[in-house]
């Protein structure tokens, strides 16, 4: 099963977002996707960077009993791709965050993100699209097939993966009420999350940019 309204949900949320996407991607479409995400994959050794993304002191992130994160396992090679993979993370789930808590201006995702940057601006009109709407969201959204490399002689990282949305929902704020779908190819999808290492915090990566594919050929029923 999947949300009834989550293609409409998104449909408020990203045609305007999409229009502002830095690094390619999909043009507005009225079932593009609401970005979600979770916590961070196995850990390895500490290095000194990895050191520093743990003394950081982040924003809380919290979600209600019926809606969780879940991301598969990853190894990224080197320490600034596993701190880039986690912040990824953060970013995305902050969105949601963002989404439940009702709150468009968020403060937990604008410190996951370049300031003024698309990513910033996706997860605000994202954020605003759904809770202008009357909604929030419910159920499991599902990370995998993550991939981690460092672009641009090494200054920023890409984290990609695929997310699976046929167990999400969306529920009406006011009555509570859930809806769904017959889940279909349109419930998964392709992300690219651009991320830049913070120039004020040591060991903290922010999103510059986001992209979301629906219905992409690699993430269908995995």
């Amino acid at each position: 099963m999947n949300r009834r309204t989550l293609p409409a949900l998104t449909a408020l949320a990203t045609a305007t977002v999409l229009l502002l996407t830095a690094c390619g991607g999909e043009s507005a479409k009225p079932d593009e996707k609401i970005p979600g995400a979770g916590e961070s994959s196995a850990k390895a050794s500490a290095s000194p960077s990895e050191g520093a993304a743990e003394e950081i002191d982040r924003p809380e992130i919290k979600f209600p009993k019926d809606f969780r994160m879940t991301w598969e396992s990853a190894e990224p090679a080197g320490a600034d791709e596993k701190a880039a993979l986690k912040d990824a993370q953060n970013y995305m789930e902050a969105i949601n965050h963002a989404v439940v808590q009702q709150d468009p201006e968020d403060s937990v995702y604008k410190f996951y993100v370049v300031p003024l940057s698309q990513a910033q601006e996706y997860a605000k009109k994202t954020a605003k699209g759904i809770v202008d709407g009357g909604w929030t969201v419910t159920g499991v959204m599902h990370q995998s097939q993550i991939n981690v490399k460092k672009t641009q002689n090494g200054k920023l990282v890409n984290v990609s993966f695929c997310q699976d949305e046929s167990a999400a929902y969306a529920k009406e704020v006011r009555t509570g009420k859930v809806l769904k779908t017959e889940a279909s190819e349109k419930s998964h999808y392709a992300y690219s999350v651009i991320m830049q290492e913070s120039s004020s915090t040591d060991g903290l990566w922010q999103a510059k940019a986001v992209t979301a594919t629906r219905g992409a050929a690699q993430c269908v029923g995995r």
